[in-house]
């Protein structure tokens, strides 16, 4: 038992979590077509490879604030949380627009605006992987990510990242007014999400001195460190965003200049990328069932490592789409099945800042890996990040597999 009290009829749980992946859909469109045009219009200041890479950097920073997000989604209600950061979200991104529109936009305030939309994602991801298992119950988590995330690859990476490229060549402020908006429609359908579960009891909610932020953070980072699968994970997952983050940098030039493709194209390849991950969001269940979660996990990140080490070596832009499409069944796959465990192993009292240490763990090297993948592409050319990249992920899912597989026989259902 986990403690939770689970209200509400089965009808209403499927239609508070039609609600909540209503306004996931809603968001993610908008999402996607700003992800495909912060890079075309930093490529519009600068071609260097080390300069564009600053952009990302500039959105992976914040992820270093994860483990303070994850105490916060511990300390206030969470949906108002989600809530309270998309307005904010919105607000950053309509000035951004408005800098387009006017054509005072310039690349350093691309990064500060890249900066404050990472920060909101940071926290946001924390606060939503927090607040799914009071919509729905442990039995239904598994499929409930799948479908989730079934919605970002679709109406993100698929419609809006294709759509991103082209709707900037048009008009260059319509994606970030595009966006605005869906944060502004995500937040009327959050609204109506109702708790099918009781949420998870604040700290010091009673009589008392009230529990410090440090002292929050303190028992998550100690919950994590004794659990020695979670924190394997958590630095696999820090381990492969260094790899998966490089390559995001630097993409975007690897299609208009190695590549040879008109800049609208962009965002056909991350589409491609957005149908694998599709397939491998609604196929997790099925192999998790057949091969055990690790199993399944692991096999699906070599198979994006070999992925990535295809498209530093393709000169074939269809060999390439199909690289793009294989990652994005891989890293769906291993991100929908490891974060359905976090959710269910870990005590939803403590599920925040837990979510958040093990975050700013696997994704605080994410700047690091932007930086190198830039510096790497001026010295060695736009493939050489492709390659580095497809071997460290590869030789991580070989190396890991023996002592994940270990640790994850202990727990019922997962090896």
């Amino acid at each position: 038992m986990d403690g939770r009290v689970v209200t509400g009829s089965a009808t209403a749980v499927r239609g508070d979590f039609s609600r909540l992946w209503l306004a996931t859909a809603i968001s993610a469109f908008g999402d996607g077509v700003r992800y495909t045009a912060i890079p075309l219009l930093a490529l519009s200041f600068t071609t260097d490879p080390f300069r564009l890479a600053l952009v990302t950097v500039a959105m992976a920073v914040p992820l270093l604030f994860s483990a303070l997000a994850g105490v916060l989604a511990d300390m206030v209600d969470r949906r108002r949380l989600l809530i309270g950061v998309d307005l904010a979200r919105a607000a950053v991104v309509t000035v951004l627009a408005l800098l387009v529109l006017t054509g005072t936009a310039n690349l350093a305030l691309v990064c500060v605006a890249a900066a404050l939309l990472g920060l909101g994602e940071a926290v946001f991801a924390v606060g939503a992987q927090s607040f799914l298992p009071e919509v729905v119950p442990p039995a239904r988590l598994t499929a409930a990510n799948g479908r989730l995330h079934v919605a970002q690859l679709v109406f993100r990476d698929s419609i809006g990242q294709s759509a991103g490229g082209v709707v900037f060549v048009l008009f260059a402020a319509l994606p970030f007014l595009l966006d605005g908006g869906s944060f502004a429609l995500g937040v009327l359908l959050l609204l109506a999400v109702r708790r099918t579960a009781a949420p998870a009891p604040e700290p010091a909610s009673g009589p008392g001195p009230r529990v410090s932020w440090r002292a929050m953070l303190a028992e998550g980072v100690r919950y994590l460190k004794a659990d020695r699968l979670l924190t394997t994970l958590a630095v696999m997952l820090g381990m492969a965003n260094f790899f998966v983050t490089g390559i995001a940098a630097v993409e975007v030039l690897y299609v208009v200049q190695e590549l040879g493709l008109p800049k609208a194209v962009f965002g056909v390849f991350l589409a491609a990328a957005a149908l694998g991950g599709i397939a491998g969001a609604l196929l997790s269940g099925r192999l998790a069932a057949r091969l055990g979660v690790f199993r399944a996990a692991l096999a699906s990140l070599a198979s994006a490592g070999l992925a990535v080490m295809l498209l530093g070596l393709a000169a074939w832009p269809p060999t390439a789409v199909a690289g793009f499409a294989v990652f994005g069944f891989g890293t769906a796959v291993y991100q929908t099945l490891t974060v359905s465990f976090r959710q269910a192993d870990v005590p939803a009292e403590l599920l925040g800042r837990v979510n958040g240490v093990y975050r700013l763990i696997g994704t605080g090297t994410a700047p690091l890996g932007a930086l190198a993948a830039g510096a790497l592409a001026g010295a060695q050319g736009l493939r050489s990040p492709f390659l580095a990249a497809g071997a460290g992920i590869l030789l991580l899912a070989l190396v890991a597999a023996r002592p994940v597989l270990r640790m994850a026989a202990g727990r019922v259902g997962t090896a």
